[in-house]
């Protein structure tokens, strides 16, 4: 592999993948759901995501600083990318870790499967980084969600708020910067709507997600109490 072109930062166009490397990510998917759910409580293995995780972040921003690349690409407001910094660095009992994890397992399954990638030719440090980020972000949000996960710190209304909220700053950072942060500005799939539009286009998909997923956990906390009780009374 060449690094000159690994780090380049002259754009050509984003790669077309084939249905066998669809296939592949998509088995990527299911591997690290197995793993994340069979050796969450594993210290090593919480380790060895949290530390891919965090070099990956690094390489990838240090990349945008050593390229001047614009601010309407290289700042961290990506739905996906704000999960990322919150699972690493915020304390396990916030709601918004508990939030941006419920984000993490979402927002990477849907980048997997529809990937949108940076126009450069493969390999490339961007494209690296957003297989990696993404799958990194799956693993970490699932072994957090099934260590910590709390049904009575996260409602469906606690979700909404926090859900739009996110993106009306996201449409802030856009106005500034002339970014398509949180894919606000032209969502995926079904193109620009205007401002408005848009903003309810991505927010109420999210919401639903967010919360739909959120069930899931709480049906796992609860089998893990009884589990638990059952196991205290032998």
């Amino acid at each position: 592999m060449n690094l000159q072109e690994f780090f380049t930062n002259h754009k050509t166009e984003a790669p077309q993948l084939t249905p066998f490397w669809y296939g592949i990510m998509f088995l990527g998917i299911i591997y690290i759901m197995y793993s994340a759910v069979k050796y969450h409580r594993n210290k090593r293995y919480q380790i060895i995501l949290k530390f891919v995780q965090g070099f990956q972040i690094l390489m990838l921003y240090s990349w945008y600083v050593a390229t001047l690349s614009p601010l309407s690409e290289a700042l961290p407001f990506y739905h996906c990318r704000l999960a990322m910094f919150a699972i690493l660095f915020l304390p396990d009992s916030s709601v918004y870790k508990q939030y941006f994890a419920l984000l993490g397992v979402f927002g990477p399954i849907c980048a997997l499967i529809y990937p949108l990638f940076d126009p450069f030719a493969f390999p490339h440090i961007t494209l690296v980084s957003y297989l990696i980020g993404h799958y990194a972000l799956l693993g970490n949000s699932l072994t957090y969600l099934m260590n910590h996960y709390d049904s009575k710190q996260l409602g469906l209304r606690r979700i909404v708020e926090i859900s739009f909220a996110m993106n009306l700053l996201l449409l802030f950072v856009n106005f500034v910067s002339g970014g398509n942060y949180g894919f606000l500005k032209e969502p995926p799939l079904v193109g620009d709507y205007g401002m408005i539009s848009n903003y309810l286009l991505v927010s109420l998909p999210l919401i639903l997600a967010i919360w739909m997923i959120s069930l899931v956990f709480k049906q796992i906390q609860i089998k893990q109490e009884q589990e638990e009780t059952i196991r205290q009374e032998n």
